[in-house]
């Protein structure tokens, strides 16, 4: 708590600093309120396949409202936030400024894998808008801010909250929200509560330096444990998202595998760190440099210690994006260099109330799936008679009633039997799912 008894010393250097670094983003820092529905299904034999067919649950809807932050970027009203604020089916998102001002806004893109999205507002003026900084430049220790709008306006006060803390900690990889893994966060101990999520952290010169996330709480208030998006990745989503309303999803190449002191041994490799590359993706630019077997060293100027820092360098490179690297073989280090293509999945189709696509050679390597066939169900609506049978969104159908499945028109067919089996891989496992008509 170093940093309160320094806040304390009257006309201080530091204090004055970070008054003046408040006083020059404050006013860029807005409040976030988001409407939408969602269908509910009220049965209590909901996970009962069988039950639920004789006593189908009764599909609700219900209005939900969130709240959160966001950070204007430029005069004409982009706005960043975290794709977590909107929620899945926005109805209506509403911006309120620190004077007061409210205006709706429009969704410009929204980029789930890095928990980011960008808005639009339509002012009658040019408003004021933030400076980026350079998250690559953080040190531990250094002293940030944290600046947004936690519980809302439940104090009836338009000026956003503010705290100070430090950088507790660079390059941190976790698991979030709805399963979603983050790469080299920023960790910080400035206090991070419900509401801020989406609004800036802070250098002392009043330049966004990260995207505050999410924290870790027993109590669901801050702890000191909080995780901000670096200011540098999310500018490059930003661009992503201006330009094509999304992000293009890429195919990295290949695959990579710590390595054990016994691995180590049995490949004779006695370097320092060091990544194991395998299941290189054929007809890829990878295959015309690397081969399983590689030894990964450095990559974009990098070195690779383990598979933290292979993903720490690599979760946000973008398609047209340059990956360099170098590799030992044979004893040999070895460069290469090639341009990231993008990935593209062949073409979902919608069915029986399910989003679904095909399954094949690239969307097995992509999506890390152990075959290279079936039906990946991308969205179900809670009244799709797959939603009764025991399915959910992120199943790979793989074969009904030993039938492999390869086009979405391949279940319609194949579930027109009263006995039906269903071989489904969910979460690194293969199920079978029985059901009676």
């Amino acid at each position: 708590m170093t940093w309160l008894l320094t806040l304390a010393l009257p006309a201080s250097a530091l204090q004055a600093e970070l008054v003046k670094a408040v006083e020059k983003v404050g006013p860029a820092v807005v409040s976030i309120t988001v409407t939408s529905r969602t269908l509910v299904s009220a049965s209590p034999f909901a996970r009962d396949p069988f039950w639920s067919f004789f006593f189908p649950p009764q599909i609700l809807e219900r209005e939900v409202h969130s709240l959160g932050s966001g950070i204007v970027l430029t005069p004409d009203g982009e706005i960043l936030t975290n794709a977590h604020v909107l929620g899945e089916h926005p109805d209506s998102i509403t911006v309120t400024f620190p004077s007061g001002e409210q205006y709706p806004a429009k969704i410009l893109g929204v980029a789930e894998a890095y928990d980011l999205a960008l808005l639009k507002v339509d002012a009658p003026y040019p408003l004021p808008h933030a400076e980026l900084g350079n998250s690559d430049n953080l040190r531990i220790g250094q002293f940030v801010i944290a600046i947004g709008n936690p519980f809302g306006y439940l104090l009836e006060d338009l000026e956003p909250t503010v705290t100070v803390g430090v950088i507790s900690a660079l390059h941190r990889t976790l698991k979030g929200r709805q399963d979603r893994k983050y790469y080299n966060m920023i960790q910080t101990d400035a206090a991070i509560n419900p509401g801020n999520s989406g609004g800036p952290l802070v250098d002392l010169e009043g330049r966004v330096v990260g995207i505050n996330t999410f924290i870790f709480s027993s109590s669901g208030g801050s702890e000191g444990i909080g995780f901000a998006i670096p200011v540098n990745t999310a500018r490059r989503i930003v661009e992503e998202l201006r330009t094509y309303g999304r992000v293009r999803p890429v195919l990295i190449g290949f695959r990579v595998q710590g390595l054990s002191p016994e691995l180590r041994e049995a490949l004779g490799y006695k370097g320092r760190g060091g990544v194991l590359i395998q299941d290189v993706l054929p007809e890829h630019p990878a295959a015309r440099f690397l081969r399983d077997g590689d030894i990964l060293v450095e990559i974009n100027g990098h070195p690779v210690r383990n598979e933290g820092d292979f993903r720490d360098r690599t979760y946000a490179l973008l398609v047209g994006d340059r990956i360099r690297g170098k590799v030992v073989r044979g004893g040999q280090i070895r460069s290469f260099a090639f341009t990231l293509p993008e990935f593209r999945p062949p073409r979902a189709r919608e069915v029986m109330g399910a989003r679904l696509r095909p399954v094949n050679r690239k969307m097995a390597w992509y999506y890390d799936l152990p075959v290279d066939y079936g039906l990946l169900v991308e969205a179900l609506s809670p009244r799709s008679p797959l939603a009764s049978m025991g399915i959910r969104e992120g199943d790979v159908i793989l074969e009904v009633n030993g039938v492999k499945l390869e086009k979405p028109r391949d279940l319609e067919e194949a579930l027109q039997g009263r006995r039906l089996v269903l071989r489904v891989y969910r979460d690194g496992r293969v199920l079978l799912l029985r059901f009676w008509r």
